[in-house]
């Protein structure tokens, strides 16, 4: 299981990097859109200096893995690593393929479909833990060292150096290199959780041990009681808590209604659950119980 593991964090990470690197050179590149993280600051030094960008690129990642070691730890180091030196191959390779015609005939097109491919290779390598170097490098410093959230201290991160890439490209692609970036962060989201999000029900009913039995026994869906109070006339109840995926939750709440029509219903959306009965085989229930 650990192998199986490990093999598919590993295909996540070769995966991740490769797609974020062409959609990188085929598109970002070519067309002059500002980049954010290390690839902008690669793309400075070209622009100022004739630095090679994929090399600039590999020494910038160097760096933050140092810090990396120092701030996360070994184990973040040893699974980003091998993003942080396969990413700037990649780019060098795809840089060396002639881009898309796409770009030539819908600038639009070309930049929503640049904005995706960024996004779901850099959701896909933070999806299994690693991470593709530059700004999701420092993003995760940041969480480990300051708790601050990951995404949007690489949004600032990419912001600040797409402001910097302002001064030595044309800024008359400044609308297109907003609405890409917007776009990277909505899609790298949607990866992080694909798979993950659950809805967590709460239901306060007079009937709620019945509910408790119903969903139990009929939908096999673990439950947990919570102990309450109502506010208005501080009568002791219980509350009924479960998460389930959304395709169940009409199943859940016609259990609910044909029990208690009038039972006080809650849906919130959980990004990720883990523990058992999800990360870990749920426990049999007893019969009779």
């Amino acid at each position: 299981m650990k192998l199986r593991k490990q093999i598919r964090n590993f295909l996540g990470v070769i995966a991740g990097n490769a797609i974020l690197a062409y959609g990188i050179a085929a598109f970002y590149i070519p067309t002059g859109l500002a980049v954010g993280g290390s690839t902008g600051m690669g793309v400075i030094l070209y622009h100022l200096f004739g630095f090679d960008t994929a090399v600039s690129v590999l020494a910038i990642n160097a760096v933050l893995l140092v810090a990396g070691w120092l701030c996360v730890g070994k184990e973040f180091v040893v699974s980003t690593i091998l993003g942080s030196l396969v990413y700037p191959m990649f780019l060098g390779a795809f840089q060396r393929i002639p881009p898309p015609a796409i770009l030539a005939e819908d600038k639009l097109t070309g930049v929503i479909c640049a904005a995706c491919l960024v996004g779901v290779g850099i959701g896909l390598t933070l999806r299994v833990g690693a991470s593709t170097g530059g700004s999701d490098t420092l993003a995760v410093i940041c969480n480990r060292v300051f708790h601050l959230p990951v995404v949007p201290v690489k949004l600032a991160a990419d912001y600040g150096v797409m402001a910097a890439t302002f001064l030595v490209v044309s800024a008359d692609n400044l609308i297109y290199s907003l609405m890409a970036l917007a776009i990277e962060m909505l899609v790298m989201n949607r990866m992080l959780v694909l798979g993950k999000s659950q809805l967590q029900v709460l239901v306060m009913s007079s009937q709620h041990e019945r509910i408790r039995e119903a969903l139990l026994r009929n939908l096999q869906t673990g439950v947990t009681m919570l102990r309450a109070e109502t506010g208005w006339q501080r009568e002791s109840s219980e509350v009924i808590l479960c998460v389930i995926p959304s395709k169940r939750l009409y199943a859940v709440k016609d259990v609910i209604h044909e029990i208690d029509p009038v039972a006080f219903i809650t849906v919130a959306e959980v990004k990720e659950v883990q523990g058992r009965g999800f990360t870990y085989d749920r426990i049999p229930m007893p019969a009779g119980k």
